[in-house]
Formats: structure tokens, C-alpha cells, sequence
């Protein structure tokens, strides 16, 4: 509700910054532990896009590592962000209830409901694709919840 205020060119600089260089990182690490994997035998990945789990059940290589790294860095990103949205969530909440107007209460919790039931989708099926381990799933449990994504 104070975004004019607070949302300043220099905040938005930094933040932008933040993220890429946070996401860079996390990036090249799992990209060094994905480059040490040897491959051997078929090498079509049954998948709408190359996806990890699909790459790493590809692998002749003890991808054990790789599963708990993916596993802890994924819970971090998205947890860490769902956290962060539903703390804002029961701000808005807390302002929304304490609303004079029952219309306007009424609008403020439609808004708000579109928009957790997609958060709910796309969190919902972000955990269930990385943040749990997969190794035991099956890839095609894996595409179905991969194509709920990303619809």
C-alpha cells in the first residue's frame, strides 16, 4: 500500500542486482556439479524441457550429491519466497480486515483469492517437482506435474 513511497529507482536497482547475482551464483554452482556427470546409453530425456531429474536418472554417474544440493538449494529459492509472500499476505490480510466498508472488504479478498489459488498452483507444483527429493518418482508423475507448471 506504500509502494510509491518505499519503491524507490535506487531500492529497485539494488534489488534487481541482488536477484542476479544471487541466481547467478546458485546457478554456476549446480552448474559445476552438473558438468562433473558422465552420461552413457540413451540420451533422449522423456520430458517437455531438460529438466533436472530427468538428466540426472540420464547419468551413469552417483548423482546422490546432486539430488540433496538440488533438493537444498530449490527448498530455499521457493520456500524462501513462499515465506516471503505469505507474510505479506497476513499484512494485507490485517489491513483488509480492518476495512470500514464490507464492499470493500469484499473486492480486497476477490483480488486476493485469484491470486492465491495461481500462487497455490504454482508453489504447489514447484514443491512437489524440486523441493522434495525425486529420485524415487516417476518421470512420468514427473511431466504431469512438470505440464501443470508451466500451463
Amino acid at each position: 500500500l506504500h509502494y510509491a513511497a518505499i519503491m524507490k529507482q535506487q531500492l529497485c536497482t539494488r534489488l534487481v542486482g541482488a536477484g542476479w547475482v544471487i541466481g547467478f551464483t546458485l546457478s554456476s554452482y549446480h552448474l559445476v556439479l552438473l558438468s562433473k556427470l558422465t552420461f552413457c546409453g540413451p540420451n533422449k530425456i522423456q520430458h517437455f524441457f531438460c529438466d533436472n531429474s530427468p538428466l540426472f536418472k540420464l547419468s551413469c554417474s552417483d548423482t546422490s550429491l546432486l539430488w540433496k544440493a538440488d533438493s537444498i538449494l530449490i527448498s530455499f529459492v521457493v520456500l524462501g519466497s513462499l515465506c516471503l509472500i505469505l507474510v505479506s499476505y497476513m499484512c494485507i490480510f490485517h489491513c483488509i480486515l480492518h476495512m470500514p466498508a464490507a464492499s470493500g472488504r469484499k473486492k480486497a479478498f476477490a483480488t486476493c483469492s485469484s491470486h492465491l489459488t495461481a500462487l497455490a498452483i504454482v508453489y504447489g507444483s514447484c514443491i512437489v517437482l524440486y523441493a522434495q527429493p525425486s529420485e524415487g518418482v516417476s518421470l512420468e508423475t514427473n511431466t504431469v506435474v512438470a505440464l501443470l507448471n508451466t500451463v
